[in-house]
Formats: C-alpha cells, structure tokens, sequence
C-alpha cells in the first residue's frame, strides 16, 4: 500500500515545556503517525512513544500521544496531544 499524502502541512502548535529540539523530534514522529493512520478509517488512536523505536534513540520515549482525525470546514484535520509528566505539546495539522 503506499501513502497518497505527500506533505503534512501544520497548521498549530502550542508547548509547554517542550524544548526546541523535543519539539522538532516530536513533530517528526507525529507527522509520520498522521501519515500511517490517515490511510486507514481510525478517528481516534492513543500510542506510547516508547514503542516507537526512534522515539528512544531521539529521547522522545515516555510520551502519551493521543490523534484524532476532525472534520472541519469539509476537509479532515489532525489533532495531537502529547504528554509526559508537565510536558505538553499540542499539534494541529492536515495532509495534501
């Protein structure tokens, strides 16, 4: 099966404290979970970045994700909530 999505565009982040260089990591492993479930008809998905195997290796292990897929203004919008501890970062992005 191959992925029709090309590029995720973001659209929103709100942090709080999550550094830069968390950020950039995070936002990276959220844009390819975006791109794997968009495929499929999940609306809502719930990971631990731990089982991610590049999550480790990029110091990101420990997160909750939680994704949703919205409707909004007739196109689908992707939510994602990640949380460790007092660590918050919340992404909104869609798919071209």
């Amino acid at each position: 099966m191959t992925n029709r999505y090309k590029k995720a565009v973001i659209e929103d982040v709100v942090s709080h404290d999550v550094d830069e260089v968390e950020q950039s990591k995070l936002l990276d492993l959220f844009e390819h979970v975006m791109k794997s479930v968009a495929t499929t008809l999940v609306r809502e998905a719930r990971f631990d970045t731990s089982d991610f195997a590049t999550a480790k290796q990029a110091n990101c292990d420990g997160f909750q994700l939680t994704l949703q897929r919205l409707h909004v203004d007739g196109r689908d919008v992707w939510q994602g909530q990640f949380s460790r501890a007092e660590q918050r970062l919340t992404v909104i992005a869609s798919l071209e």
